[in-house]
């Protein structure tokens, strides 16, 4: 009984941690929906400061501060972001933008 109860709370951390890394595959999906209108969000793209590219957000913010301009954003005004920016889709942003550091 117990092993089998370690064996779930094992599992879980494993689908805790998983979904903390996102899927930058879906984040770039998110990303060419809701967010080009704006932010330009293709890799390699110019840089851009208002709004920033992601690409340059992917240079000048590490992905804990990605993160937290996703879940409190500094403006309010970004259009549909109710819409999107719900469970692991700020997983999957973060993902994406982290990615076009490289």
């Amino acid at each position: 009984m117990v092993r089998a109860s370690l064996a779930i709370a094992v599992m879980g951390l494993a689908g805790m941690a998983s979904a903390q890394e996102g899927n930058a595959t879906m984040g770039r999906q998110i990303a060419e929906e809701y967010c080009v209108s704006c932010h330009m969000v293709d890799p390699g793209g110019p840089f851009k400061q208002d709004p920033p590219s992601f690409a340059a957000i992917a240079i000048y913010r590490s992905p804990d501060q990605i993160r937290a301009r996703i879940v409190q954003p500094i403006h309010a005004d970004m259009p549909r972001y109710s819409e999107y920016m719900i469970g692991g889709n700020i997983d999957d942003m973060v993902a994406y933008i982290a990615s076009l550091e490289e």
